[in-house]
């Protein structure tokens, strides 16, 4: 076979770390039994998994062959837009029963009643049958604009959620009460509503899967074509665009924004990994509606503060080149001058690190409460399922809440079918806030692990309960993380005051 044939073939891997990567070529590989050996040293700009190369090759003293003279062969940009147009909108929807606010009673007043009948045959929440007066009038008659009413369902007291009757003895026997509740029906937000009188801030997380990380290594069961990383980047930009967000939180963005159709009317801040690692975390803020406050933005790199010696770890357990970023957004027009703490981080993803994870969390969010004034939003993808050391350091230590605390038990953000034993499938991405500032006005739409089972086996020959639950990233899916979206509301406490707690 001679050396300067030009052949056609598919960049199956690429690994940055290892420096090497395999092209499938079937003429090659009937030749020689293997896949065709690249060196990074030959790989063109722009190449990542999944993209077509034409190359020569040269064999090495093994008998091998190795990629030599490599081009890339360009996209067609029909093909980028039939991708963009694939885009599975069903993950894109917006459920329209989550407005959500919190509320504090303090029953160590003179007037301990809460005053309220509740009902508590409906599953999960309790359901407010009549106020009566009491603790919860009280805060009815100082908070118009967060009245509890008939018809809304108690979520959340004090971390307890998911059980009524465990809801209902916390509400008897606690003295403070830290309450989250979702809006009865009838108060909802309806699909091309108003905004809100109050200030409204729609956010948006994501983890949008770097290059380096998309490969069939990490996911044996996707076609090779849909990691091509200008597919998935059009895909990017065109659920970005469907959702149209004030604030934009990203995580391992390994491209410009304007290749994720974050074009002028967008400004922003990130953070770039160290060390050489391709990708970065990002904040993109829309321009006409909020500016930069007067503290700007501030980077953490976690490995610049090794853990308190009680940690007992070495270095090479906790230097993971994780990151952070926080910025301080005010909204343009409003007379209150209320500015917000937007922070995201992608923290490490190990196993078996859950304690580096749970102290890169504590530093992260010591300096994003640092940073700015008291009212906090922090998303991102924090590796780490609900009821883990992270996920409760956020919910009781910090005084925070996830917009999908009520479905944590059962949505998920990411899944690979061929991760762990049977398949991955959990949320460990979200959006955090602080409840004395924010309510929840409404947010998107999670499938649970057996929704997407029943979607998957759907398209196969398998039964449901063999079925594991399939890879997120797909040839409608640019990621294996979902994105996450809320709008909040910007409460006007009674008491402003700019203390944290």
């Amino acid at each position: 076979m001679e050396e300067q044939q030009a052949f056609t073939g598919l960049l199956k891997s690429f690994s940055p770390k290892d420096g090497y990567g395999f092209i499938s070529c079937p003429v090659l590989f009937d030749a020689f039994g293997r896949d065709v050996y690249i060196h990074q040293s030959k790989l063109p700009a722009g190449a990542s998994a999944g993209c077509h190369v034409e190359f020569t090759i040269r064999i090495s003293s093994k008998g091998q062959p190795r990629a030599h003279r490599v081009t890339l062969v360009q996209d067609i940009p029909d093909d980028l837009d039939e991708a963009a147009n694939a885009i599975n909108k069903d993950f894109l929807r917006f459920a329209q029963d989550t407005i959500q606010y919190s509320i504090e009673l303090d029953k160590k007043k003179g007037n301990y009643r809460l005053g309220i009948d509740v009902d508590t045959t409906h599953g999960a929440a309790l359901l407010v049958d009549a106020v009566k007066g009491g603790l919860v009038e009280e805060w009815n008659n100082q908070h118009p604009q967060l009245q509890v009413r008939a018809g809304d369902r108690i979520v959340e007291v004090n971390g307890i959620t998911g059980d009524a009757q465990e809801i209902l003895k916390e509400c008897q026997s606690a003295q403070w009460l830290n309450m989250r509740i979702r809006r009865g029906k009838s108060e909802q937000l309806s699909a091309g509503s108003e905004r809100s009188v109050l200030p409204t801030l729609y956010v948006v997380t994501w983890n949008v899967l770097a290059s380096a990380y998309a490969s069939l290594k990490m996911y044996p069961d996707v076609d090779p074509t849909i990691l091509r990383a200008s597919r998935r980047r059009a895909q990017a930009a065109a659920a970005l665009a469907y959702l149209a967000a004030d604030v934009i939180c990203l995580q391992e963005v390994d491209c410009s924004l304007a290749e994720l159709g974050l074009g002028s009317e967008y400004e922003s801040c990130a953070a770039q990994r160290p060390e050489g690692r391709c990708d970065r975390c990002v904040i993109a803020w829309h321009k006409d509606r909020l500016e930069v406050g007067p503290a700007g933005h501030r980077t953490i790199f976690f490995d610049d503060d090794p853990p308190p010696a009680a940690f007992e770890c070495d270095p090479a357990h906790y230097e993971t080149g994780n990151v952070g970023i926080a910025v301080e957004l005010c909204v343009r027009g409003d007379p209150g001058k209320r500015c917000i703490t937007v922070a995201t981080t992608h923290l490490c993803w190990e196993p078996h690190k859950m304690d580096v994870r749970a102290w890169q969390l504590h530093q992260f969010f010591n300096m994003v409460s640092s940073h700015a004034g008291p009212r906090i939003l922090l998303c991102g993808d924090l590796n780490s399922q609900p009821g883990t050391q992270p996920h409760q350091f956020l919910a009781q230590g910090c005084g925070l809440v996830s917009a999908y605390s009520d479905v944590e038990g059962v949505a998920l953000t990411n899944s690979n079918a061929h991760a762990c034993s049977g398949g991955f499938a959990a949320m460990i991405d979200y959006i955090w806030y602080s409840p004395k500032w924010f309510s929840v006005r409404k947010r998107l739409e999670l499938p649970s692990s057996e929704e997407l089972k029943i979607d998957g086996a759907a398209s196969t020959s398998l039964a449901d309960e063999h079925f594991p639950v399939p890879t997120l990233l797909s040839a409608c899916w640019p990621s294996d993380h979902l994105a996450l979206a809320a709008v909040l509301e910007l409460t006007n406490p009674v008491v402003d005051d700019w203390d944290f707690h």
